[in-house]
């Protein structure tokens, strides 16, 4: 019985040693896995922050697009505005001949 006994204590210690080998290796795996989260993480801030950054950008090129639009309306007006002026100006060129 004394040997069944010792045979069962070997295999509980030997699965024990087992058991803590895995937890060990386990435990190193989860703080990889923990130090690469913490560098995702950092990585997605610095893209959302990079996001914004391009946002903005996007944003001031749309505004200054419609700006470039709205001087080309401008100057169309101009031109009319000047136009219909040399039309006025020869209509009353020609009342005062007559």
């Amino acid at each position: 019985m004394d040997a069944q006994v010792m045979d069962l204590i070997m295999r509980v210690e030997t699965r024990t040693r087992q058991l803590l080998l895995q937890y060990q290796a386990l435990q190193q795996e989860c703080d990889t896995l923990r130090a690469q989260l913490e560098e995702n993480k950092a990585q997605i801030q610095t893209l959302q922050i990079e996001k914004k950054e391009w946002q903005d950008k996007y944003d001031l090129l749309k505004m200054t697009r419609y700006i470039d639009l709205a001087d080309d309306d401008t100057r169309q007006m101009r031109k009319r505005i000047n136009k219909m002026i040399r039309d006025i100006d020869q209509c009353i060129s020609m009342l005062k001949v007559d």
